[in-house]
């Protein structure tokens, strides 16, 4: 089980950080075009992932602020260099998406993720 859940983690981070930049959904107030659904999200800095996180309502969970947000303000990064890309987590265990998480984060080493350790 652990494979497949390493190559589903491969693919997620794959297919977050292969959408276009210009096809990520910009930061907004209400981020109403991020969608409604549980799933993987990216912050990104232009190509470069910032942070890497799941959310059973990806609108939701940025609408209630999310400190990856902060740290690219304290970073005085363009905000309309940060952009989210997402990716739909399909039927999967909590435990499942959490690990995926995990090894996505293991493999990406994205800086705001490693300010967490």
């Amino acid at each position: 089980m652990s494979e497949t859940l390493k190559s589903d983690a491969q693919m997620v981070l794959k297919a977050l950080s292969s959408i276009l930049f210009e096809e990520c959904y910009p930061l907004s107030r209400d981020f109403e075009p991020v969608p409604s659904n549980p799933g993987f999200y990216a912050f990104r800095y232009r190509d470069e992932i910032l942070y890497i996180g799941i959310g059973n309502n990806l609108r939701r969970r940025f609408r209630n602020g999310h400190k990856a947000l902060s740290w690219a303000f304290v970073d005085r990064l363009n905000p309309d260099d940060v952009r989210i890309s997402t990716f739909a987590m399909g039927r999967r265990s909590p435990q499942q998406v959490e690990y995926i998480e995990t090894l996505m984060i293991q493999m990406a080493r994205p800086r705001y993720n490693t300010r967490m350790n």
